[in-house]
This record gives C-alpha cells, structure tokens and sequence, in this order.
C-alpha cells in the first residue's frame, strides 16, 4: 500500500518541521548570537531573510532530491511523505526563494557577501554529490558538509558586516577574465575560495564550532532513526553512545575554548555551544521514552535553549 494514502493529519506542534522553517529559525537566532559575540552591531537587512530563505531553498530540494533518487525513503519520515505529496508546490516555491535570493544577492547585498555566498553555494554543490552516492550507513560525509555550509551561512553576513571578508572577490575575477585571460580568472577565483574560507573558518572560531554543533543535530537523527530501526538492541545502544562520545567532545571543547580563548563577548557564544551539546545529550538519554516525531522537533528546540544566555548577558 502507498503510505502516502494512508497518513494522519500531522499534530500542529510538527508543522515547522514538516515545513523546513525550522532551520531557518535556527539559522536566524544562531545569527543573532554570532552577531553578539562578535560585537557587530548592523547587519544588512536583506541578509535576515535572504538566509532563511536560501537555507529552506536547500533543505526543500534535499528532501526531494531524497525522494527523486531512492524512492524507498519517501514514506520513511513524516516530513519526507510530506514532500513528496505536495512536492510540485515546494518546488516551486523553492525555486523561487532561489530565485528571489540571487536577486536581492546580486542587487542588494554587498559585493563581498555576493562573492563569498558564490563559495557557499560551490560547497552546496559538493554536498548534492554527497547525497547522490550516499548509502544506507549514516551519512557523515554529507552531515559534516551540512553542518559547515550552515555554519557559514551563518558566518558569511556577520563577517561581512565586521570586517573585510575577502582578499579576492568576484570583481577581481571578472577583470582578469576580462583583461589578463582565463588562468588569471582561475587563479583569483581560487584565491577567492581559499580567502573566504580561511576568514569565516579560520579567523572566526565560533562559525566551525557552530558547524560541528549542527552536524550533531542532524547526526543525532540519522542515528535515532538507524537505532529505531535496529532489529539488535545492542546495536541501538551502540548508536547512542557513539553520539554521546562526540557532543561530550564538543561540549567539553567549547568549555575549553570559552576558558582559553573567548575574550568577554565571546565566551557566551561557546556557553550557548556547550548548553545545546548538553540539551542533545539528554534528550539522548531519555530517546526511548520518545516518539521519533518528537526527537525531530526536540534537536531543533536543543538548538534554540541557549537563546537566555544572549538575552541576560
């Protein structure tokens, strides 16, 4: 029988989740905190609703993408039978966030941040391949790309608003093109990637640290659903400690970090790190007492715990 003819009407409290707007949420409170920690206190508008709207641009064609190339998985997950069902509307509503986005990226948003989304969106690409040749093993090739794409979404708007972001942007690109020839070209458009990447990963701690964090929310359920279908309960038990072993590493890194690193404005932001490895942790522990719905949602809700530590510091 097509599960998809035979589903219940989803509670409200999954509608973000069935939606995608619930990384954009993450995305747009986790900017903010960056924000505060980095003592920027402008960020252009645009990029407030440019970034959620690239981010559920992305996560809606995964989903479908999902769907297009292992036909199995539509049924799998409340929100991939949602997709599927009403993936006509989606993508079109997808590609034209998309296509909104590279508007408001081209005519709006500064030269800088055009250039370094340029990069982000090359990572992009390298994450679809990931996707296509993924298998049934959980995925963490692909999480960790996930993860630091996020992260420098993220990033690249704090960034852009605090310093000079990049060595090379795409002017100098379109001048040697224009000008010196095409090695040229391709010699600034590497030095455009390189220098984008060692400013947002490099010089700002805080965005690769968040990028492992959201790799573990992610990571955490692939893992719940891989122990949830586990004919061996020592083999779900097994997934459990092995995302217990990495958010105690980046629970304990962050803590290290704020003691030796983080000057005053920054330390919270590591506190924040710490508080949503920690939050991951315990709804780890207690996962059997919860619906696999209610994990989805609760990985998001641990992302957005830290949200006090902002508002009383």
């Amino acid at each position: 029988m097509d599960p998809l003819k035979k589903t219940p009407r989803p509670p409200i409290w999954l509608l973000p989740n069935l939606l995608s707007i619930d990384a954009p949420l993450v995305a747009l409170a986790w900017m903010w905190m960056l924000a505060r920690a980095l003592r920027v206190e402008y960020i252009q508008t645009a990029a407030w609703w440019v970034l959620p709207a690239a981010i559920w641009c992305i996560y809606v064609l995964d989903r479908l993408l999902d769907g297009w190339l292992h036909p199995e998985v539509r049924g799998s997950s409340p929100r991939h039978i949602f997709h599927w069902r009403w993936r006509w509307l989606l993508l079109a509503g997808a590609l034209m966030a998309g296509a909104v986005s590279i508007y408001e990226a081209l005519y709006v948003l500064s030269r800088s941040m055009f250039s370094a989304g340029l990069v982000a969106l090359l990572l992009c690409g390298v994450y679809f391949i990931l996707a296509y040749f993924q298998g049934r093993e959980v995925p963490y090739a692909k999480n960790f790309m996930a993860g630091m794409i996020f992260a420098m979404g993220i990033g690249i708007p704090v960034n852009a608003a605090s310093a000079t972001l990049l060595v090379t942007d795409l002017n100098d690109v379109i001048y040697a093109f224009n000008h010196t020839g095409l090695r040229d070209a391709i010699w600034n458009f590497g030095r455009m990637v390189v220098s984008t990447l060692i400013v947002i990963f490099y010089q700002c701690t805080t965005v690769w640290v968040l990028g492992l964090l959201y790799m573990m929310n992610i990571t955490a359920i692939d893992l719940w659903e891989k122990a949830d279908g586990a004919d061996d309960e020592e083999d779900g038990y097994g997934h459990e400690a092995a995302l217990s072993l990495g958010l105690i590493i980046l629970a304990g890194g962050s803590l290290v970090f704020a003691a030796m690193e983080a000057d005053e404005y920054s330390k919270p932001f590591y506190y924040a790190v710490m508080v949503a490895a920690a939050s991951l942790q315990v709804i780890n522990h207690y996962r059997d007492r919860l619906s696999m719905n209610a994990l989805r949602v609760l990985a998001d809700v641990a992302l957005l715990v830290p949200l006090p530590i902002f508002l009383v510091a």
